[in-house]
């Protein structure tokens, strides 16, 4: 049975090579566009996964309703879909001079994501069972698209 530290784990390593080939200065407009495109729904996915499905499963199972973590993990969501709009809006408008605005990005999504790999999923993968995790999966593979494959926020 995977983990969700590994299932996870593996969807940022996805997504970082996403952005990694979003950053290639030598990409034409369009293919940035649609590169950015991919990682940003990428991302809202991910992070919708996070927030309906695994913070929900391990705030039940430990009790920390808004603190801890998970409360900690959705601050910084808001930082990251905030920086996420703001790149979007650039390109949008054919301003594909979002460097600094990629490098907060990479800042915040750098700690981010080590504290999840690093305390968060392995504390959700020994605080739930097997039965619950493939529960998760499943409800994972089957989110509706509508909720996070949205151009602007």
């Amino acid at each position: 049975m995977k983990t969700i530290l590994s299932f996870m784990g593996e969807d940022h390593d996805r997504l970082d090579s996403i952005f990694k080939d979003f950053k290639n200065e030598n990409l034409d407009k369009n293919k940035a566009k649609g590169l950015f495109h991919e990682f940003k729904t990428g991302l809202q996915r991910h992070i919708v996964w996070e927030e309906e499905i695994l913070f929900p499963l391990f705030e039940d199972k430990t009790g920390m309703h808004d603190t801890g973590p998970t409360a900690v993990m959705r601050t910084e969501h808001k930082k990251i879909k905030d920086f996420l709009e703001k790149i979007h809006i650039s390109l949008a408008n054919d301003d594909i001079h979002t460097s600094d605005l990629e490098n907060e990005l990479i800042a915040v999504l750098t700690e981010h994501n080590n504290k999840e790999e690093n305390i968060l999923y392995p504390w959700i993968d020994n605080s739930v069972s097997e039965k619950e995790k493939e529960e998760a999966f499943a409800e994972m593979k089957n989110l509706s698209p509508e909720k996070y494959n949205k151009c602007c926020e």
